[in-house]
């Protein structure tokens, strides 16, 4: 998401280019997220309290904090690169439309991230589709492929692209 609201940023390259090389466009026609890090300095700092309150918590708490740290290496990076704060911030950013899918069982992406970068989305102007899907916990669209809650995702994946790139 980061990449398509800042498309023209060459900090996002993944390969620098040579010098003279056009500047760099990203520039998309619509995001599809399913279960996004849409908020890191939050998903961390929610993993640093499960995990201070102690065991049991989930395994996935083992995984964020050393991901996060090696990725982002600093707090102030993860706030930089937070879609919500950008938004928040009134950076002037791309709004391309968004289809966002995640389960209302995710642990891994807490709902008051999701609902945060969603306001933010809408008050700054851009068309965000939001479905929530009852019961489903993180990646289910791939770990239960099949299943008619990942059949049913799909097909608003398709239709949506078909909807934004005709």
């Amino acid at each position: 998401m980061l990449l398509a609201m800042r498309p023209f940023d060459a900090r996002y390259g993944a390969l620098p280019q040579p010098a003279g090389s056009p500047a760099a466009d990203a520039t998309v026609r619509c995001v599809i997220m399913t279960s996004p890090v849409i908020d890191p300095l939050g998903r961390y700092h929610y993993a640093k309290q499960l995990k201070a309150g102690g065991q049991p918590y989930p395994p996935l708490v083992d995984e964020v904090l050393p991901c996060h740290d090696a990725y982002w290496q600093s707090e102030d990076a993860m706030a930089e690169g937070c879609p919500a704060l950008a938004l928040e911030r009134g950076e002037k950013v791309q709004l391309p439309p968004v289809l966002y899918l995640q389960g209302t069982e995710d642990l891994a992406h807490p709902r008051p991230h999701l609902d945060r970068f969603v306001a933010a989305y809408r008050r700054a102007g851009g068309v965000l589709d939001l479905e929530l899907f009852e019961g489903e916990g993180q990646g289910f669209i791939m770990r239960k492929a099949g299943s008619p809650a990942s059949n049913r995702a799909l097909e608003m994946i398709i239709e949506f692209v078909h909807k934004q790139v005709r």
